[in-house]
């Protein structure tokens, strides 16, 4: 990042001395106040310098209506700098703060970020990850693998042992460096972690969008496969104290966000160098991104993650609206950016094989795996009798759930209710709109809204079965997956269930007469009970963590 621009007198003087202070809240973050004297009504501009380099520049303009009796004209000067942890964790730092305007360091600055090692549960974590490897490398390892392995062993020992007799630490210092016998001359330079970065446009949160849960799982496989992953949301770069942010961090994942990266451009030109994998997700950053990948990070794998084929999608609905199977002209160019985006990676990610089907045939030369995500079984516990609803879940902000919650409550729940008029059914999903809410007022059955639910267990405790009609759309469908892994039945239309390759044992809830299976199923708890227990089954066996990171480990070559 180019230095500072000089400092203007005149504006230095229209704004006055600068007031405030800043101190380090916790290890994560640095809090304070600034103000122009002169220009109270004007947020002050401060520059973030790290160990001399500046980083970037952000405003002191969060609400402190703490500080109303010293400055009752306006408490807009507050400021909270969200520290990634590797910034603070790798050691000691200094961190200044000052007005970009004069360059007028702020009281309180500069801040020591002391060395905090992480916390016993992550250290842990990486060592049983590092023996893993261990165990699958050791074997076949010739003499200065083994001491390098040797050396990250040692290295994971010392940091979960901060106070450790003098022997000890000898011996651990020792054999990092090579010294055990058998080992290399102590002439070997420490293993380096590959450097992974994940760009998305948003921070993933899985308990909004399959796609979320996607990008989340593959963070883990990565990580688990030894990798230092940093993840920047491209739109959401102000999003640095977000809760999802903080779930990332708590994985092991650097956040970067403001102001310690102003851009994904910036990101890539700093430390693409030094990067060996970077992955894209969805449509939208690959396209905006994979060109910049490539030019600052030549040596580094692209992975680009489709999510789902924007383009099948689109035509399904032009489709369905017009009766018309001709491809527009519009849909037309995007699946060709689609293709373009698929041929121009080291490896494509898919979670459908109707998707891997297709792309194999549109790019046979692209190095397309089939990857879904990581879901952990939790089989609901309240017994049948006591569960008597029917759900949908789903993120109402993409289109194919949308419309398939109305066909729901137009077509395929006046069916039941006019047979079963006591069955209720439960929309829950992020992003409902005021239309789905209307309908659900002028359904003729029970219905309850429940919007955005961040952890669904308690709502499969309600459930016999979900029901999934959606009549477009693409990719796979993760509430599906998730009814399917809390033991609840899901009768899908064939669009629903496309690309899952679901087992014999399932094929009964595919289904084109949703209504009459819904009413046979709900009052059959044998069958419903079998379904519940192969779906749990069927889920366990295929989308394991380790199946998934067996199988990032193939995209990562």
């Amino acid at each position: 990042m180019p230095d500072s621009p000089p400092p203007n007198p005149a504006a230095i003087l229209a704004l006055g001395p600068l007031q405030g202070r800043c101190r380090l809240g916790n290890p994560s973050r640095i809090v304070g106040w600034a103000r122009n004297a002169d220009a109270p009504g004007k947020p002050v501009v401060l520059e973030l310098l790290l160990d001399g380099e500046l980083l970037g520049s952000f405003l002191a303009d969060r609400p402190r209506p703490d500080m109303e009796k010293w400055f009752p004209d306006n408490q807009d000067i507050g400021f909270i700098v969200q520290i990634p942890h590797p910034v603070a964790t790798e050691a000691a730092r200094v961190v200044e703060l000052r007005r970009a305007a004069d360059l007028a360091p702020l009281t309180g600055s500069p801040i020591t970020l002391p060395h905090t090692p992480p916390p016993p549960e992550t250290l842990q974590t990486r060592l049983a990850t590092l023996t893993t490897v261990l165990d699958s490398a050791m074997e076949h390892a010739g003499p200065a693998a083994r001491a390098a392995l040797a050396a990250q062993l040692a290295e994971r020992l010392a940091e979960l042992l901060p106070a450790r007799p003098p022997r000890q630490a000898a011996l651990l210092q020792r054999w990092a460096a090579g010294e055990a016998p058998g080992t290399v001359p102590p002439t070997l330079p420490p293993p380096r972690r590959k450097q992974a970065l994940v760009i998305d446009d948003g921070v993933p949160d899985p308990a909004r969008d399959a796609g979320s849960a996607a990008i989340v799982s593959h963070m883990q496989a990565l990580l688990g496969l030894g990798y230092q992953v940093g993840f920047v949301a491209a739109l959401g770069l102000a999003q640095g104290e977000a809760a999802a942010s903080r779930a990332l961090a708590g994985m092991g994942v650097t956040c970067w966000h403001l102001p310690w990266a102003a851009s994904v451009e910036e990101l890539l030109r700093r430390d693409g160098p030094a990067l060996d994998l970077v992955y894209l997700h969805r449509h939208g950053p690959m396209q905006r991104y994979g060109a910049l990948a490539r030019h600052w990070a030549p040596q580094a794998r692209l992975v680009y993650s489709l999510a789902d084929l924007h383009w099948l999608r689109a035509a399904r609905e032009h489709t369905l609206r017009t009766g018309d199977a001709t491809l527009p002209a519009e849909i037309a160019a995007l699946r060709h950016a689609e293709l373009a985006d698929v041929l121009a990676a080291d490896a494509v990610i898919t979670h459908s094989s109707h998707e891997a089907a297709l792309l194999a045939a549109d790019a046979p030369e692209a190095a397309v795996h089939l990857l879904p995500w990581a879901i952990a079984p939790r089989p609901v516990t309240t017994p049948f009798a006591a569960r008597d609803a029917v759900a949908f879940v789903g993120s109402y902000g993409h289109p194919p759930n949308l419309d398939a919650a109305h066909t729901l409550l137009a077509e395929v729940m006046p069916a039941v209710w006019a047979e079963a008029p006591a069955i209720p059914l439960l929309l829950a999903g992020s992003d409902l709109p005021a239309s789905l809410r209307d309908a659900a007022l002028a359904a003729p059955g029970p219905v309850e809204v429940l919007g955005h639910i961040p952890d669904l267990a308690a709502l499969w405790e309600r459930c016999r079965l979900s029901a999934a009609p959606l009549r477009y759309g693409a990719g796979l469908k993760g509430k599906v997956l998730d009814s399917l892994a809390a033991g609840i039945p899901c009768l899908c239309s064939e669009t629903a269930a496309e690309g899952m390759d679901l087992p014999d044992t399932l094929a009964p809830l595919v289904t084109t007469a949703m209504a009459a299976d819904i009413l046979r199923l709900h009052a059959d708890e044998a069958a419903c009970t079998a379904l519940g227990r192969a779906g749990v089954e069927w889920v366990e066996e295929r989308f394991s963590a380790a199946r998934i990171r067996d199988a990032m480990r193939a995209v990562a070559g």
